[in-house]
């Protein structure tokens, strides 16, 4: 079981059931029901999103990480594809449950979906440079959203979600630098083997617009100052990276595990 569950990855794990707290707390309080809200999103949900693409990419992965549990032999491909079929099944059944409203079914929904347009033939966004950042973008913001709009129909903070949905559109393609051997085995133009370096640059100058906007819009200042932090905690991130000549292939991960902490601790702010 342990080999099924590492299908899922911990970050994602971590970013998907922290966001949607962060957005419950955000429209008023986290209670016992969100706990079990988060806990499906993301083990149901967002796990299927991952394990589905690990299974539909185990062959890319055999280059670009080895080590997983498919191309490592821990899991059969039939048994991976049988797994994320049952939680494909599940996750759309139990939205039935848990939606507050119209746009939290529609939310919940958009996540599997995501997941198959992602990585499902024929159309696998995964494959195009812009589809897959604009597929996983959405996808790593629609926790937070989901988080919020479970407890208010308010639309106060969408400038906040459009700022976190422009953040990540800047900083997703940094992930094609550690991907960019097998991707370029198997065809695929990503940002990384498109652009080279300019891929920095790009993430440097959205993150840059992104900063400006977040200053501008209605929101509480707290929050203004809380995303602020995470951006330019990002900047620096890729800034260090590139002066300090380190290894670019774990610079997502950083990114990512950086922003986690950050994420945590704003969460706690917050409360």
């Amino acid at each position: 079981m342990l080999a099924y569950m590492r299908l899922f990855r911990a970050d994602a794990a971590l970013i998907a059931f922290v966001s949607y707290l962060i957005g419950a707390e955000l429209a008023g309080d986290v209670n016992l029901k969100d706990l079990i809200v988060a806990t499906c999103i993301t083990g149901i949900s967002v796990n299927f999103i991952y394990s589905f693409n690990a299974w539909a990419d185990h062959q890319i992965d055999a280059i670009n990480k080895p080590w997983r549990p498919i191309p490592s032999g821990q899991i059969a491909p039939k048994k991976a594809l049988a797994y994320s079929l049952f939680l494909l099944v599940v996750a759309f059944i139990y939205p039935f449950f848990v939606a507050q409203s119209l746009l939290t079914f529609v939310l919940c929904q958009l996540l599997p979906v995501l997941g198959l347009l992602y990585s499902a033939k024929p159309l696998s966004f995964r494959r195009y440079a812009f589809p897959s950042a604009l597929t996983v973008s959405l996808g790593l913001i629609t926790p937070l959203m989901l988080g919020y709009f479970m407890h208010t129909s308010d639309e106060d903070l969408v400038p906040l979600f459009v700022s976190l949905f422009f953040f990540c559109i800047c900083v997703v393609p940094l992930k094609d630098i550690e991907d960019a051997g097998g991707d370029r085995a198997y065809g695929i133009r990503n940002f990384y083997l498109s652009w080279g370096s300019k891929l920095l640059l790009f993430s440097l100058v959205g993150l840059a617009i992104d900063l400006v906007w977040i200053s501008v819009a209605s929101l509480p200042l707290i929050l203004k100052i809380q995303a602020a932090t995470i951006m330019m905690a990002t900047i620096v991130c890729i800034l260090i990276f590139h002066y300090g000549r380190l290894n670019m292939r774990v610079l997502y991960r950083t990114i990512i595990w950086t922003n986690i902490t950050l994420a945590i601790g704003l969460y706690l702010v917050i409360r």
